[in-house]
């Protein structure tokens, strides 16, 4: 008889375990280099913001507000004051930094269809009728790649260390918000700290928008809260008592609420680049980057206005952040908490050294 000449079955399998077994060690790699091409592009979204914000400053000899300077409760007509001088309209409808700069990342036909005499409602899936040609707009340079999250924004301005929405001179950042007894807006030469040591933007995970139900996803905040993630003595974190009684009051008491409060969350963040508030564009540097701490604000609801919007990222092992000389840093999770914050305000007068971070 004549022998046929196949594979046997045992061959085969042996053939298929083999490809199986390389493809495992392959896919790391595989992951790896896709994650390396994410976060690079990252970084070059981080610094085309930085710069655009550069020749904002260089155009209008001041950065942009961490909040515009105009805002209505919409849809009554802006007096031309703001809501704290005498204007008739809400702080936390006030336009973002992004909305400022837009004619600087070649986004000018946007900038165009924003109606700069109106606020913007920041907490609604849905946009008005009056921003909502702009609200609905994806600008690519405004999302990370690698961010998992949901919305229009993967970036925020940093307040410094002011634990609410307020711009307190003593932990401002290298823009400030507009507010009673004269804050001084941020310039270059505002930056007393210099500009290689003091932070402009970071990343932040978009909300998980999935509802009020947990766990907490990055970008979710815990609202809500109890009494010690509401006060600090002086609502700087960067200062002695509040470093103090925020690492041994707020921090378990934050940790206490999410456990027995797994969904009382605020899952919208970064939903729109053009609101200029907490829950969207704006953050501090409270917690040090990706913390296993959550985010609580003491805010019902919404969870706005007061708490901890930290760095926080899907690349492993830190975040992205933009320094205000225009270059961008990774900075890992290891950090220490008081470097952190140091990196957080422009004027504090702080000795750091290049390698602490």
């Amino acid at each position: 008889m004549r022998s046929r000449r196949a594979f046997t079955l045992i061959e085969l399998l042996v053939v298929i375990a083999i490809i199986a077994v390389l493809i495992a060690l392959l896919l790391p790699a595989v992951q790896s280099a896709r994650e390396a091409a994410r976060r690079s592009q990252c970084t070059n979204n981080l610094k085309q913001i930085t710069l655009a914000m550069m020749n904002y400053e260089s155009s209008n000899t001041s950065f942009a507000w961490t909040q515009g300077v105009v805002s209505t409760t919409y849809p009554i007509i802006n007096n031309g004051g703001l809501p704290w001088t005498g204007g008739n309209g809400a702080e936390y409808q006030n336009v973002s930094c992004f909305s400022m700069i837009l004619p600087f990342m070649e986004q000018t036909p946007v900038w165009n269809s924003i109606n700069f005499s109106f606020g913007v409602y920041p907490y609604t899936t849905s946009p008005d009728v009056c921003q909502g040609t702009a609200m609905l707009m994806v600008i690519n340079s405004l999302i990370c790649p690698s961010d998992t999250g949901k919305g229009r924004c993967s970036y925020r301005v940093i307040n410094g260390t002011n634990w609410d929405w307020w711009s307190r001179e003593a932990g401002s950042g290298a823009l400030t918000r507009p507010q009673p007894g004269g804050q001084t807006i941020g310039t270059v030469a505002g930056i007393t700290d210099g500009t290689s040591n003091t932070m402009m933007f970071f990343e932040r995970n978009r909300g998980s928008q999935i509802g009020q139900s947990g766990p907490a996803r990055p970008g979710d905040v815990y609202t809500g809260g109890p009494g010690q993630t509401w006060g600090m003595p002086t609502y700087i974190l960067s200062n002695g008592a509040d470093f103090t009684y925020f690492q041994t009051v707020y921090i378990p008491a934050c940790q206490q609420f999410a456990q027995q409060n797994p969904n009382t969350l605020w899952t919208y963040g970064g939903l729109w680049w053009i609101a200029g508030e907490y829950t969207n564009t704006v953050g501090n540097a409270s917690l040090t980057p990706n913390s296993k701490v959550p985010d609580c604000s003491g805010w019902g609801g919404v969870g706005t206005g007061i708490g901890t919007f930290s760095a926080r990222s899907r690349h492993p092992g830190g975040v992205n952040v933009a320094m205000c000389d225009g270059s961008v840093r990774f900075i890992k999770d290891s950090v220490n908490p008081q470097t952190w914050m140091y990196l957080g305000t422009r004027s504090g007068g702080e000795l750091i050294s290049s390698d602490a971070y």
